[in-house]
């Protein structure tokens, strides 16, 4: 397993646009977001596979905030104030996990 935090710096920087791309998905009624979703759920998932993820408690309020807009977004009458709440909240997650990675550096 890689330990490098400056590379999850880089790699969670670029899932700020990824988390981020949900809300207009969403806007749109895009019948992709639901799969759009479902793949940045399974690369995070996958993360700690790969590369040891530090402040696991930042990284799991992620996985399991991005569940919830899932499921939020899988309801017939969901919520736009929800949906954008939680997803300016993984972006929030997101940024605090490279805060505090940035301070280990």
């Amino acid at each position: 397993m890689i330990k490098d935090n400056e590379k999850l710096i880089v790699y969670l920087s670029s899932k700020v646009n990824s988390a981020f791309k949900i809300l207009p998905l969403y806007e749109e009624k895009n019948v992709g977001v639901k799969v759009y979703i479902d793949s940045l759920l399974i690369e995070l998932s996958s993360l700690n596979e790969v590369i040891e993820v530090e402040h696991s408690d930042e990284y799991l309020s992620l996985l399991a905030t991005l569940k919830g807009v899932r499921k939020e977004i899988n309801k017939e009458d969901s919520k736009h104030s929800i949906v954008r709440r939680e997803s300016f909240k993984c972006i929030d997650i997101i940024k605090k996990l490279i805060s505090r990675l940035e301070e280990d550096v």
